[in-house]
C-alpha cells in the first residue's frame, strides 16, 4: 500500500491514478475527502488528514508501505503558511512514517532547494531534505522544476490570453526549465518505487530550456 499525501493535487491525483492502473495498492490522504470522491470510485482508499493534524498522520501511516509526499504550501498564508505546512507538517508526517515502520519515503522537494536561496519557501525545502536524511528513514529525494501545465499555462499564457499582460519575475528575459507531468508518471510509477533509488536525491528538469 502507498500512501499519497497530497493526492488530490496536480500530481498527487495523477500518479494515484497511474499507480491503480497498476494494480497497486492506493491510499490517499485528503483534508476533504469529498475531492477524493473520484480517486475513491478508481479503487483508491481515501483518509481524512492534515499536515497541521498530527494524530490525523499516524492514523493515514498506519498499514502503509511506502509514501510519496507531494502536498506543499507555497502560496500559502495564515494557518497555511509554509512554515506550518511545509516544515512543521512534513516532519511529523515524517515522525509518523518511521513510527508506521514504513520502508520507503519518497519527498517531493524541488528545484533550487537550498539553505541560502532568498524564497523561505525553498530554503524550507531544503530544510525538510536534511530533516529526512536524519530520520533513518529510507528515502528517495525528488528535486523537480516547474510543471508545464500549470506554470506555462497558468501562470503566465491565462493571463495573457485574459488581459493581454502578465506579471513575471525579474526582467522578463530570464529563460524558465519546465517540466511535464507525462514524464513524472513515468518516473513516480515505475523506476522511483525501485530500491535502487533509495538515499540519493534526483534533479528533475527538462534538457532544454
Amino acid at each position: 500500500m502507498i500512501l499519497i499525501v497530497g493526492g488530490t493535487g496536480a500530481l498527487g491525483s495523477a500518479t494515484t491514478e497511474k499507480l491503480l492502473a497498476q494494480n497497486t495498492a492506493v491510499r490517499v490522504m485528503t483534508r476533504n475527502p469529498i475531492k477524493a470522491q473520484a480517486l475513491q470510485a478508481l479503487g483508491a482508499e481515501v483518509v481524512q488528514g492534515d499536515l497541521r493534524d498530527r494524530d490525523s498522520l499516524l492514523r493515514a501511516c498506519q498499514g502503509v508501505n511506502a509514501i510519496m509526499a507531494s502536498a506543499h504550501s507555497i502560496m500559502g498564508r495564515g494557518s497555511e503558511a509554509s512554515k506550518y505546512i511545509d516544515e512543521q507538517g512534513h516532519k511529523w508526517l515524517m515522525e509518523a512514517a518511521k513510527t508506521a515502520g514504513v520502508w520507503q519515503f519518497v519527498y517531493v522537494s524541488a528545484l533550487g532547494a537550498a539553505p541560502d536561496n532568498p524564497v523561505p519557501f525553498f530554503r524550507i525545502k531544503y530544510k525538510m531534505e536534511q530533516t529526512l536524511r536524519s530520520t533513518g528513514l529510507p528515502f528517495t529525494i525528488l528535486r523537480p522544476t516547474a510543471f508545464m501545465e500549470s506554470h506555462a499555462y497558468g501562470f503566465i499564457g491565462k493571463s495573457i490570453l485574459e488581459t493581454g499582460k502578465v506579471q513575471l519575475f525579474g526582467q522578463g528575459e530570464n529563460p524558465r526549465n519546465l517540466w511535464r507531468p507525462p514524464m513524472w508518471l513515468t518516473l513516480l510509477c515505475g523506476h522511483c518505487w525501485s530500491r535502487i533509488w533509495l538515499g540519493k536525491c534526483w534533479k528533475l528538469a527538462a534538457q532544454k530550456t
